[in-house]
């Protein structure tokens, strides 16, 4: 992948050769082919403004997206290997290419092409442009990324512009043709009651639900997957949704977020051969699939891999438009996935199933869904896991931070921006990346938040401490001491920060330990603490504290 460049180098590059011979003049007209896209017209909409290119002035030229003008005068591109994100950005004699693949290379390009000159969008509402020279050096660079599919569910992320700058490519960010459209599903994830919904089959076709001791049960289960009145009506249903849904990739046919399978004698006989529960719903998967592709060839069936059907089973092997998705829930997310001895099983579970696919998801988590607001001491692992699964031939993955409205999830604004330049490249250097953001949001305030993280990295690193995705207020590395030097830290942060904007943020970033004191705290001092959290956490734009309780309920459940 490329090393991005900073502005200085760029400008030091250029001093150290004669201009005609490193470097090229900013081309100041642009060619865009008649039939470009919406993302190419906006990519080259967004080059025009940040180059400050006149279209009406004479010069060299800036080729934006493949057109004919460009294919003739600078032919050579490899355009299928681009795939649909891939890009090349090229100088070639006087004139600049950017241009990639269908529908995203090319929009990609334009941000990476800026980012060489220094610009860098950090967050919806921190973008650092440090300006562009009047030349470029010459370039040659082609990227097409490893992953094909890069969702970083935090509400931070959901900003359209946003997520076309770091190139985030999942459905939630809502992307438009301008964006470059997503990677979109018919139907989401727990959709077993969605495809025979108990309450109008129960009644009259109970076979047609799990067996769970002796009895059929419609309420927290999951459906008889050899049952073939099943199997026909989960063909129809998933045929339906994604003819209703004609820009969808994927539909997803998976079980409930819940337990309970189905033991029937025919079910249980193959989840018994298999060694997993995920022999019966893979053998059911692989048949709607096989199902669907006479009419739908270039669409893909997904399930998951979670929790009772996490373990690949032996034998039975995904079609090759059968999306596995693994999930990560039971993981400890405070060490790499490669070492943790918590993680032993699930690091098996996924070389097992990267033994049987190429196309192999992940959803993973990166935010404590029971306290949002709670310092997770995830940011030193994050990159590091994408990488690993990376290297095992996961093509997406799916990484769950706080999704709720108003957003504000601890560090949710770093770990969207960090992920995703992880899932971007998995190669990059993750301590780079993340002193990058802490100075570019938080300015002077950087370096006290910085070692905030660090301490909280530390505390957890202790042997015999992991944390998950569930841990209450009262886990190991939010003991007093490490409280007490993330409460010094943000001080000196708030002292530093350089405006009220700044001073907004570290505030924002500070309200994870505070609401550990609050929730920790007798309660006297909830009381008397309630009221100036809850106005800095509405100030913040927070809406909820955890996936099932919302701001004001905490607030009035604390305050009694």
């Amino acid at each position: 992948m490329l090393r991005r460049l900073s502005l200085a180098l760029l400008l030091a590059g250029c001093a150290a050769k004669r201009p005609d011979e490193g470097s090229i003049a900013v081309p100041r007209t642009i060619v865009l082919g008649a039939d470009a896209t919406p993302a190419e017209r906006a990519a080259a909409e967004l080059l025009a403004r940040e180059l400050g290119v006149d279209p009406k002035a004479r010069g060299a030229t800036l080729f934006v997206g493949r057109s004919p003008e460009l294919d003739a005068a600078h032919p050579g591109i490899d355009w299928a290997s681009l795939g649909k994100e891939g890009f090349v950005v090229e100088t070639a004699g006087d004139d600049l290419v950017v241009a990639g693949g269908r529908p995203r290379g090319t929009i990609y390009g334009a941000g990476e092409l800026l980012e060489r000159f220094g610009r860098k969008v950090l967050a919806a509402d921190c973008t650092i442009a440090p300006g562009v020279p009047s030349r470029i050096p010459k370039l040659r660079a082609r990227v097409v990324p490893r992953l094909e599919y890069r969702e970083p569910l935090f509400t931070e992320a959901f900003d359209p512009a946003f997520a076309v700058a770091i190139r985030a490519n999942g459905e939630q960010a809502g992307l438009g043709e301008k964006d470059g459209g997503s990677i979109s599903y018919a139907r989401f994830v727990h959709t077993f009651y969605e495809i025979v919904p108990p309450s109008k089959h129960f009644a009259e076709h109970p076979e047609y639900f799990a067996l769970v001791d002796g009895k059929r049960v419609g309420e927290g289960a999951q459906l008889c997957l050899t049952n073939p009145d099943v199997l026909a009506i989960a063909i129809d249903t998933a045929k339906s949704w994604l003819r209703a849904s004609p820009g969808a990739s994927i539909v997803s046919v998976s079980q409930n977020d819940c337990f309970r399978p189905c033991a029937c004698d025919a079910c249980r006989a193959i989840d018994e051969r298999e060694g997993s529960h995920a022999g019966s719903l893979l053998a059911f998967v692989n048949a709607v699939a096989e199902g669907i592709e006479p009419e739908f060839p270039d669409k893909a069936v997904d399930t998951l891999a979670y929790q009772y059907t996490r373990k690949a089973p032996r034998t039975i092997r995904p079609r090759k438009n059968v999306i596995v998705r693994l999930c990560s829930i039971e993981c400890c997310f405070a060490h790499p996935l490669a070492t943790c001895e918590k993680n032993a099983s699930f690091r098996d579970d996924l070389v097992a199933w990267s033994k049987l696919t190429d196309r192999l998801y992940v959803w993973d988590y990166a935010t404590n869904f029971a306290h949002y607001l709670q310092p997770l001491p995830n940011v030193g692992v994050l990159a590091a896991n994408v990488r690993f699964y990376a290297d095992h031939g996961v093509r997406g993955i799916f990484e769950e931070g706080d999704y709720a409205p108003g957003g504000g999830g601890e560090m949710a604004r770093l770990k969207s921006y960090l992920v995703a330049q992880a899932m971007w490249d998995p190669r990059i250097d993750a301590a780079a990346v993340r002193e990058e953001f802490l100075h570019g949001y938080f300015g002077r305030a950087a370096e006290p938040i910085g070692s905030w993280l660090d301490r909280l990295q530390e505390a957890a690193s202790k042997p015999g401490v992991h944390a998950t995705i569930y841990d209450p207020p009262t886990a190991p590395y939010l003991a007093d001491d490490v409280l007490a030097f993330g409460e010094g830290r943000f001080a000196e942060a708030e002292r530093l920060a350089e405006s009220e904007t700044v001073r907004a943020r570290v505030k924002a970033a500070g309200l994870g330990i505070r609401y550990v004191r609050l929730v920790r705290g007798t309660p006297e001092e909830r009381r008397r603490l309630i009221a100036s959290f809850a106005a800095d956490a509405r100030a913040a734009g927070i809406t909820m504290t955890s996936e099932g309780e919302t701001l004001d309920a905490f607030v009035e459940r604390l305050g009694r």
